[in-house]
């Protein structure tokens, strides 16, 4: 698979679907939450509680994986992401009002509730934006052929190469 077909395929996904599952594991413990998220290049924005058992794991291990991919009736027809990373706080005033560009963007929702006087504007108080900062992306495509699967390796949010055809490892 060439680069630029990896890379329309990956956002492609990105843009289509809306949550993503984010796998976290503390004190032995894993944990998996699905979260709304926004592609910014590779990295992915998504809001949380910082009270969020997910959002305390990942304080304690930002180490974490998550997956993304769009409901299919059959498993002909599976195709979707594996993400290994990490995730971090989003800092500073600049880079929040940008995570907020970005997720807003996506989910014009977002806007009018962060927005909106009263209870929902309170609760959207109480969120932060994190980054998911992928190390490695495995693309699944069934539909190219059972198990067909292709991976990227990412450093700080930058391919290392061109994506490998992956056996699985």
């Amino acid at each position: 698979m060439t680069p630029e077909a990896f890379e329309a395929a990956v956002r492609t996904l990105f843009a289509e679907v809306a949550a993503m599952t984010l796998a976290t594991c503390a004190q032995g413990r894993p944990w998996a939450s699905d979260v709304y998220f926004a592609p910014d290049g590779w990295k992915l924005v998504f809001f949380s509680s910082p009270a969020s058992r997910h959002c305390r794991n990942l304080e304690a291990n930002p180490a974490c994986a998550a997956t993304i991919h769009p409901v299919v009736a059959s498993w002909r027809d599976i195709h979707g992401l594996q993400l290994e990373g990490r995730v971090e706080p989003v800092e500073g005033l600049i880079a929040m009002a940008q995570a907020a560009a970005v997720y807003c963007a996506k989910f014009p929702f977002a806007k009018a509730l962060l927005e909106a006087p009263g209870e929902s504007a309170a609760k959207m108080a109480r969120v932060r934006p994190h980054v998911f900062i992928p190390q490695s992306v495995r693309l699944t495509d069934n539909r190219q052929g059972f198990g067909t699967r292709f991976l990227l390796r990412l450093h700080d949010g930058r391919p290392l190469g061109p994506p490998e055809r992956d056996s699985g490892n």
